[in-house]
C-alpha cells in the first residue's frame, strides 16, 4: 500500500508538472500571439497610409462637359452667371499657380455642398492647404466688391422702390425690409466655448439681415456668439445707430418680431395677451406674412449654400469672412438669374418655413419699455390696414 501510495503520489507530480508544463506554453504561444498581433498593428500604423488620387484636369475637361443642369447643380448658379461672376471678381484674383476659374469654382463647389475640404481638394487637383488659401482669397475679392452685391436704399425713389414691393405682395404700407437673425451652426472654440451654446443648445455663430420683398439682402452683420440675444445684436449694429439718427423717412420702417423693440422706424407684432382687438389680431397676421420673407431668405441662402448648415471650422475670425461672402452671392444670384424655374427657390417661395420666429419665446425674457411713437405708429398702420380689409 506505501508502495502503491507513491506510485501513485508520483503519478500525480508527474501529471502536475505536465500540466503546468502546459499551461506555461500555452501561455508563451499567448503572449508570442498577442506580440505578433500588437506588432502587425504597429507596423499598419507605420505603413504610410495611401492618399487619395488628385482628379486631373478636372476644370479643364470635366466640368465643360457637364449639362447645364448638372453645373448649376454643382456650382449653385448658370454658367452665364458663372462668366459673369469671373469677369466681377476677376481684376481682384492672382492666378499664378492657379487659375481664377479654378478659384472661383472650387470655392463655388465647397460653399454649395458637405463635402469635406480634402474631398473638394482632390477634386480639384489642389491640396488642402491650398483650398483654404484660394477659398479665403475669393472671399477677399468678394469683399472688394461688396458695395455692388449688397446695398442699403440711398434715395427716396429706392425707398419707393422697396415699400411698392411689399405692399404688392402683402399689402403693408411703408416696408423697406424686414429683419431677423439666424444661427450658423459651428463647432465651437476650445476657449468659451459656452459663449457660443445658443438657446437650442448647439454652438454657433450669428448672421443678422434685412431683406426687401425679392429676399435680397440690404444689410448684414455676422460675427456675434450664438448665446447672444437677437436685440443685442441689433442695438450694437451701425444698422441701428443709423436708423436711431432719423435716416429713414418717417413713412417708411422695418419689420422684426417680438424679440426687438418698438420704435417708429422698427415695428413688431403686438403681443398676444389675450385681449388682443380684432384689429390688432389682423395686424399681426399682416405683419407675420409680410415678415416671412426674411425666413425665406436665410432658408434660400442656406439651400444654395450648405456649408452654412454646419460651418466646420476652427479658425473663428475667418468664419464671419465666409457667411458673409455667401451672402453676397446669394444676393448675385438674384440680381444675375430669373428664377422662375429655379426648384430651390420655387419650392420655397410656395410654403411657408416651419421655423419661423415670432419672438415669442424671447419676449419676456428682456425687459423694456414700449416705445411712445412706436406705439403711436403702429396703431395708425393698424387702422389703415383694417379699412383696406
Amino acid at each position: 500500500m506505501a508502495d502503491g501510495g507513491l506510485f501513485h503520489a508520483q503519478a500525480f507530480l508527474v501529471d502536475e508538472l505536465l500540466e503546468d508544463e502546459m499551461m506555461a506554453a500555452a501561455a508563451v504561444i499567448a503572449d508570442r500571439n498577442e506580440f505578433l498581433r500588437n506588432r502587425e498593428a504597429l507596423q499598419r500604423r507605420k505603413k504610410p497610409q495611401k492618399q487619395p488620387a488628385l482628379t486631373v484636369d478636372y476644370v479643364e475637361v470635366v466640368v465643360p462637359g457637364y449639362s447645364d443642369a448638372v453645373f448649376k447643380s454643382h456650382f449653385r448658379m448658370q454658367r452665364t452667371s458663372f462668366e459673369e461672376l469671373c469677369r466681377l471678381l476677376g481684376p481682384h484674383l492672382t492666378a499664378k499657380t492657379v487659375s481664377i476659374r479654378k478659384k472661383i469654382l472650387s470655392s463655388l463647389w465647397l460653399l454649395g455642398n458637405t463635402e469635406s475640404f480634402r474631398g473638394v481638394a482632390n477634386r480639384f487637383g489642389l491640396s488642402k492647404a491650398t483650398l483654404h488659401s484660394v477659398l479665403f482669397e475669393v472671399c477677399n475679392a468678394i469683399e472688394t466688391v461688396w458695395g455692388r452685391l449688397i446695398v442699403w436704399p440711398t434715395t427716396s425713389q429706392q425707398y419707393r422702390d422697396l415699400a411698392d414691393g411689399f405692399r404688392r405682395k402683402t399689402g403693408f404700407p411703408g416696408v423697406v425690409g424686414a429683419i431677423d437673425a439666424t444661427h450658423i451652426p459651428i463647432p465651437g472654440p476650445k476657449v468659451n466655448r459656452e459663449a457660443y451654446i445658443n438657446r437650442k443648445g448647439f454652438p454657433s455663430m450669428q448672421l443678422q439681415a434685412v431683406c426687401d420683398s425679392d429676399l435680397r439682402f440690404l444689410d448684414i452683420v455676422s460675427g456675434w456668439a450664438g448665446s447672444v440675444h437677437d436685440a443685442r445684436v441689433f442695438r450694437n449694429s451701425a444698422l441701428s445707430n443709423w436708423l436711431a439718427n432719423g435716416n429713414l423717412p418717417e413713412d417708411h420702417h422695418l419689420l422684426g418680431d417680438s424679440a426687438y423693440a418698438l420704435t417708429p422706424y422698427l415695428i413688431v407684432p403686438y403681443r398676444d395677451n389675450g385681449s388682443l382687438t380684432p384689429e390688432q389680431t389682423a395686424f399681426n397676421q399682416r405683419h407675420t406674412s409680410a415678415r416671412v420673407v426674411i425666413e425665406k431668405a436665410f432658408n434660400l441662402l442656406k439651400c444654395k449654400f450648405r456649408r452654412l448648415k454646419y460651418l466646420d471650422m476652427k479658425v473663428m475670425d475667418k468664419i464671419p469672412q465666409v457667411i458673409c461672402a455667401a451672402c453676397a452671392l446669394h444676393n448675385f444670384i438674384l440680381l444675375t438669374e430669373k428664377l422662375d424655374n429655379d426648384e430651390d427657390y420655387l419650392r420655397i417661395i410656395e410654403q411657408a418655413p416651419a421655423d419661423v420666429n415670432d419672438g415669442s419665446a424671447d419676449e419676456f425674457l428682456i425687459p423694456r419699455t414700449e416705445n411712445t411713437a412706436g406705439q403711436a405708429k403702429r396703431d395708425e398702420l393698424t387702422n389703415l390696414l383694417s379699412q383696406v380689409c
